[in-house]
């Protein structure tokens, strides 16, 4: 069974930029995996830690033979643990890398993990920059519902890498990797 998993990748500590990529070009580089859509490299300034400001990306991933979601968040856990991540109980220290599944995607919509909220400032800023049409459905019925605006929650972000970038030095990161080729769905 395939589908396309919604992920964000964020990092507040270390070299940011470059552990989102490289974690990122992991994720890619797996067998069966094609990129659907990437945003761009942003930065968060709502929430600051001791270290410095959060950078993110949101990736979709497009999985033939999909493992199940459990099986993907124990696959991002172990990629975690290679960049030093280290678990906080109280969420407060900042991360070289954090990743979480967000949801699923497919013709309907998407499926969210209960624990996310596609509305928060971060996720929505990211989930908006990637062109698929099922998903900014979904994002724009989400701006009607709850009577926001998209380009009024991007206050407080700042671009940091546009997504043409990001998805090339992916798609090249990626086949470096797993001498995949290029992978790239649409």
């Amino acid at each position: 069974m395939s589908w396309t998993a919604l992920i964000c990748l964020g990092a507040s500590d270390g070299p940011r930029a470059e552990n989102l990529l490289e974690a990122s070009a992991q994720l890619l580089a797996e067998p069966e995996v094609a990129l659907a859509a990437v945003s761009g490299l942003y930065g968060d300034r709502h929430y600051l830690h001791t270290g410095e400001a959060t950078l993110n990306v949101v990736l979709a991933l497009e999985w033939r033979n999909a493992p199940p979601p459990e099986a993907l968040e124990r696959r991002f856990k172990r990629i975690e643990a290679g960049f030093g991540r280290q678990r906080d109980p109280r969420r407060r220290m900042p991360v070289p890398l954090d990743i979480d599944l967000l949801g699923a995607l497919d013709a309907a919509g998407p499926r969210w993990q209960a624990r996310y909220d596609p509305g928060r400032g971060y996720l929505f800023h990211g989930l908006s920059q990637l062109p698929l049409p099922p998903l900014q459905a979904a994002l724009d019925a989400l701006q009607r519902q709850r009577g926001f605006r998209g380009e009024d929650n991007a206050h407080g972000f700042y671009a940091y890498a546009g997504a043409a970038f990001v998805r090339r030095y992916l798609l090249e990161r990626a086949a470096q990797l797993g001498d995949a080729g290029q992978r790239e769905t649409g």
